[in-house]
């Protein structure tokens, strides 16, 4: 069986099991890089798919495609999962053995997040901008302060409905990963500024507002890619070499500053909606104050004068 033709079918089998379109654009896109390798390498049929095969994929994801470890074991994750699909469908020799010693990258540890003076310039980019796109400015100014004051993710902002926003209680409802709705608290300048966009998106479109919170200047619903676009622009404007320009970049800023501020680690947990709390921890153990503080009320020089 031809390696695109298979794909498709697999992506046919994620429609079918009703997986987001999040997850489905994601994989989506990943095979589409993965068929790519495969006909430039003449790798046409399924059966071709071997253990050089992978890892020539993988080398090409990290030096032409410029990749990062996460990005490339997310890869990885993603073409396993399809040719498991092809073993379940009796379509690929198992034997075969394509992932034997084909192990995941090393990631780096470091989180990195914005500084104050990293968000006042991306903010003032926006405004510059305002006079020649004034809705996408607007549109994308307002995307980062949510982003940056829910520590929402980017494909829960992109499907956010003005439905899903409750402006009288500072709540909005995500739908998040395996599809699952949570209620992100909001604060009320970020209510207040979602009250000016509204008003001004009523006038842009003549009252034929989008039910989309962020739509195109069509109207139409924007994907999570479109999102990370506004980062890219912004990463080719700035050239910023000391931070990650990128919506999860804004994330993590999220917990740096609730950690640092005091936010105990169940409450962070909620709030990012990490299923364990092994990721919340490690931005607690990055930011937390309470070690410093234990240490200033028990440290034994304390007790001595010099």
């Amino acid at each position: 069986m031809i390696v695109k033709f298979a794909v498709n079918d697999f992506l046919e089998e994620c429609e079918l099991k009703n997986l987001s379109p999040y997850t489905r654009t994601t994989y989506r896109r990943v095979l589409r890089n993965f068929t790519d390798y495969c006909q430039a390498s003449e790798l046409l049929e399924i059966a071709d798919i071997d253990r050089p095969a992978v890892k020539g994929f993988l080398l090409y994801c990290r030096n032409e495609l410029g990749n990062a470890p996460n990005t490339i074991n997310l890869k990885l994750r993603i073409v396993k999962a399809f040719v498991n699909y092809l073993i379940n469908e009796e379509l690929y020799d198992e034997s075969k053995k394509p992932f034997r010693n084909v192990s995941y990258g090393k990631v780096d540890t470091r989180v990195e997040i914005f500084t104050e003076d990293h968000l006042h310039q991306i903010l003032r980019y926006f405004e510059k901008e305002s006079r020649n796109k004034p809705y996408h400015a607007y549109r994308n100014r307002v995307i980062v302060l949510i982003l940056l004051s829910s520590g929402a993710r980017r494909g829960e902002i992109a499907n956010l409905r003005w439905r899903d926003i409750d402006l009288e209680n500072g709540m909005i409802t995500v739908c998040g990963k395996k599809r699952r709705e949570a209620g992100v608290p909001l604060v009320s300048k970020m209510c207040d500024e979602l009250v000016r966009f509204r008003q001004y998106c009523e006038e842009f479109f003549e009252g034929d507002v989008s039910e989309y919170v962020f739509c195109s200047a069509k109207g139409q619903a924007i994907r999570a890619e479109s999102i990370g676009t506004i980062f890219k622009r912004l990463k080719k404007h700035f050239g910023w070499t000391d931070v990650r320009l990128s919506a999860h970049t804004l994330r993590h800023t999220f917990a740096s500053y609730v950690v640092k501020g005091g936010m105990d680690t169940i409450t962070v947990q909620r709030m990012l909606r990490h299923e364990t709390l092994q990721m919340t921890e490690k931005y607690v153990n990055m930011w937390g104050t309470h070690l410093k503080d234990q240490n200033d009320k028990f440290n034994p020089l304390n007790k001595f004068d010099f």
